[in-house]
């Protein structure tokens, strides 16, 4: 059954590939920008830390645009934006785009440092509301304008099932990490830093209340992590058992190949608003004004929203893309319940919930010392 489900998956990547570039071909325009960015030759991007998000962009977009290079960093969100700021102070304008989480495009929408996004738009295929659930779902800034998230999908928490009973989790949800057991048995992507230990901070503490996450701090010892793939690990060595943040089951999947992953069996909490949010990831566009290569930068966005580059990269990162018209790529497990309101942590009409629990948790940490 799973040969006759990528089988099928395979062909109708190939079909949404075929009708992308068939659009592409009769876009005059299109072809016009092209051209310009292939004079301009690169395209300079600030990326996310998932490191299958990087090699997928790196891999794939020179197959499609051989003559424009990647020009791609790393920098965290606070490195990223003091960077820019030092930069333009001097006059210098170096930057392209962000192709990260939203944090540093709010930070940078203050600093008047950003284009509209829509305008970029030119492909049909992409510039087409109701494909994304319309501008003001996909467009995550307060003013729907700015920051274009691709993604929309549940992030749950995860535990290893092998070593906590996945029907104490069905019975306590989250308060299962409290149970006396699991005291030093938790990994917490840091709330401190931008990214999905901060994102699920709001659910914990709706799921915990303050008490519980006070707990959860100070009694049971939770475990702060500074990058999400040391949450990953240690859940994959079995020295945690609950992982808080990243996206853990797909990203594992490196240590069960190499055959490092003992006595686990990685599973969600589920799929209820109780124990998940609805995330975006750190899949967000957001354009740098006064860019250096505004075409080459237009195509990037452009080509990164087709339908192909959509659906392969869904199924790479295991987060369902915000695109209505290609398969979900998540476990049913992680779809959203019909009918359900789910937090949604990192719209920019969220933030205030996001600092205030981020500052309780830090007064929390020193506490603990």
């Amino acid at each position: 059954m799973r040969k006759l489900e990528r089988a099928a998956l395979a062909i109708l990547g190939a079909a949404l590939w075929v009708g992308s570039a068939s659009g592409e071909e009769g876009n005059a325009a299109w072809q016009k920008i092209v051209a310009a960015a292939e004079q301009e030759g690169t395209v300079v991007i600030n990326s996310q830390p998932n490191q299958v998000w990087r090699d997928y962009i790196l891999r794939e977009f020179p197959k499609a645009y051989p003559k424009i290079t990647v020009n791609l960093s790393v920098l965290p969100t606070e490195q990223f934006v003091a960077r820019i700021r030092t930069e333009r102070q001097v006059g210098k304008y170096l930057w392209d785009l962000g192709a990260s989480g939203a944090t540093s495009a709010f930070l940078l929408e203050q600093d008047n440092a950003l284009d509209p996004f829509l305008p970029e738009l030119v492909l049909p295929e992409v510039n087409d509301a109701a494909v994304w659930g319309g501008w003001d779902q996909a467009l995550v800034d307060a003013q729907r304008k700015y920051v274009f998230a691709m993604s929309a999908y549940l992030q749950p928490g995860y535990y290893n099932a092998k070593l906590v009973p996945p029907a104490l989790v069905e019975r306590l949800g989250l308060k299962a990490m409290l149970e006396p057991q699991f005291v030093g048995k938790a990994a917490w992507h840091d709330p401190s830093l931008a990214g999905g230990g901060q994102a699920i901070g709001p659910l914990i503490r709706a799921a915990l209340g303050d008490d519980g996450l006070r707990k959860l701090i100070v009694d049971q010892k939770v475990v702060f992590y500074p990058q999400q793939q040391s949450v990953v690990e240690a859940m994959a060595r079995g020295t945690a058992l609950f992982g808080l943040g990243p996206p853990v089951r797909s990203l594992i999947a490196p240590y069960v190949e190499a055959g490092a992953v003992g006595k686990s069996d990685i599973r969600s909490f589920g799929n209820s608003p109780a124990v998940a949010y609805e995330s975006i990831g750190g899949n967000c566009l957001y354009m740098i004004n006064r860019r250096p290569h505004p075409n080459a930068a237009r195509v990037f966005v452009n080509w990164m929203l087709t339908k192909q580059v959509q659906y392969e990269i869904a199924k790479a990162l295991d987060m369902a893309s915000r695109r209505h018209d290609i398969p979900s790529a998540t476990d049913p497990d992680e779809m959203p319940m019909a009918g359900a309101n789910y937090i949604t942590p990192q719209r920019e009409d969220s933030f205030p919930e996001l600092i205030a629990v981020g500052a309780l948790v830090e007064q929390l940490r020193k506490s603990a010392q």
